[in-house]
């Protein structure tokens, strides 16, 4: 008898103990496999749920790449395409021969269940690039080549990757969007204010908007010194006061002082002038600590470092998110923001930040509110028709620098000063003026006009009224 004790015999391994330490599963990588190979109509829902990358098995991996080839030239999964292509790719010996796929139709019961094992695969796929992006992130980290900084933005930017990956939403009945329509109707009904998004404090603006939807870009143009910035500061405080919203603001032009000098200004009625000088007296003094009262309850978030980079500014929402407390950004102003990521020209950057700044409005699931400069080509009709009567209104071409702005955005709204009869003296020394809103873009609701009233030295706008309409004053401030 032949002596086997220097032979252990090696017992095999059972797959399902492999499995879960591994997270992966053989069984529905190859009944997903199997089902694509019996039925078409398993084919688009495999491939727009999960790839090749998605599958832990060599073999099955290559099988799955031969499959999207396919696929991609539009025609029929079916074994001997299959095999063929494995053979293109050159990778028909790392799936062991036609056997093995042979094998895996013969394993297949029914495609009934096709969908629980995709989402089996889907799972043990995030998993597992869940710990290799915890391994990478430890490796850099004791590697000690990058600052805190870079490692936190590099691993949100990582960590978002794999958590898109999972938003894959099957395509449901119209029955389930109907009966969400209905639900938000019904819960506009019952809301006083009618309104099914953030209130901006302007009455006509949440009329034709229905407040600031969330996912939804806004962009607020202007030329310089009109007031967008002080606009932008009306509605965020308003938002963080009456609805008790979370604001995050960026204020990338001006100083975290300045900006609340404003709203100190705007708050307790004395002209930012005399905050900024000191010359109050005793009674506005009160006024303006009575201001700063009422100022220091809003949940209104500031960028201590003013930084314009794109990753920046996502990341301070990311961590304001997780901490539930982000219900509108602002941005002031989208051309000051920087993104060099990609390269290319300033066209280019300004057309990714645009991109990028919807991104987040979707996925914070906020209105992100942007301030935007005007083309020059503005002041240029204007300047020609100085001599006439004519008043040149902003269009959307006029937004500066790149055509992507009107595409991404979901509201554009322009602030404008329609031509004075006053002199420019006498239009200095006024202390109210005129100013229209123009809401150019509104995917869900109508374009209008609005009238506001600009109160310079306060830095506030309100909606213009029947005696404002009998004898307006105007201003001249700088934003």
């Amino acid at each position: 008898m032949e002596d086997t004790f220097d032979m252990p015999i090696i017992p095999p391994v059972e797959e399902e103990t492999s499995e879960r330490g591994h997270n992966y599963s053989l069984e529905a990588e190859r009944y997903v496999l199997g089902c694509v190979l019996l039925d078409s109509d398993a084919v688009v829902e495999v491939m727009h749920r999960i790839d090749h990358d998605d599958f832990y098995d060599p073999r099955h991996k290559a099988i799955m790449t031969a499959m999207e080839q396919i696929y991609e030239r539009d025609e029929v999964v079916e074994y001997a395409k299959v095999w063929e292509e494995l053979k293109k790719l050159k990778k028909e010996n790392q799936v062991g021969g036609p056997e093995y796929i042979a094998s895996i139709l013969e394993s297949v019961p029914s495609v009934a269940n096709i969908t629980s094992y995709v989402e089996i695969i889907e799972e043990n796929s995030l998993i597992r690039r869940l710990m290799n992006f915890c391994d990478n992130t430890k490796r850099e980290i004791l590697a000690g080549k990058k600052n805190f900084k870079d490692l936190s933005l590099n691993a949100d930017e990582q960590l978002q990757k794999i958590i898109e990956r999972r938003k894959v939403i099957n395509v449901q009945r119209i029955k389930h969007f109907t009966e969400k329509v209905i639900e938000m109707a019904e819960g506009a009904k019952l809301n006083e204010s009618q309104l099914l998004g953030l209130d901006t404090g302007f009455v006509e603006l949440n009329r034709a908007t229905s407040g600031f939807q969330k996912g939804e870009l806004i962009i607020l143009a202007a030329r310089p010194g009109i007031g967008k910035s002080a606009l932008a500061m009306n509605i965020a405080t308003y938002t963080a006061r009456n609805t008790k919203a979370n604001v995050a603001y960026f204020s990338l032009e001006m100083s975290n002082e300045q900006l609340a000098a404003r709203i100190l200004s705007s708050f307790s009625g004395i002209g930012f002038k005399k905050i900024r000088d000191g010359k109050i007296t005793s009674k506005e003094m009160l006024q303006l600590t009575g201001a700063q009262a009422e100022v220091n309850k809003l949940n209104l978030y500031l960028d201590v470092e003013c930084n314009t980079n794109l990753d920046d500014i996502r990341a301070k929402c990311t961590k304001l998110k997780r901490e539930d407390k982000l219900d509108l950004i602002v941005v002031d102003y989208l051309q000051l923001v920087t993104d060099t990521r990609g390269g290319g020209s300033r066209q280019e950057e300004v057309s990714r930040v645009s991109r990028g700044l919807k991104k987040m409005a979707r996925d914070f699931n906020c209105p992100v509110l942007a301030l935007s400069q005007l083309s020059r080509d503005v002041e240029k009709r204007n300047l020609a028709a100085s001599a006439t009567a004519e008043d040149h209104e902003p269009g959307l071409s006029d937004l500066r620098e790149s055509g992507s702005i009107e595409q991404d955005a979901d509201v554009v709204l322009f602030l404008h000063r329609p031509k004075s009869k006053q002199s420019d003296s006498e239009v200095r020394k006024a202390t109210n003026h005129r100013t229209v809103l123009i809401i150019a873009k509104n995917r869900q609701g109508e374009q209008t006009k609005i009238d506001l009233i600009f109160r310079g030295p306060q830095f506030t706008f309100r909606e213009m009224n029947d005696a404002d309409k009998e004898e307006p004053k105007e201003t001249e401030i700088k934003e």
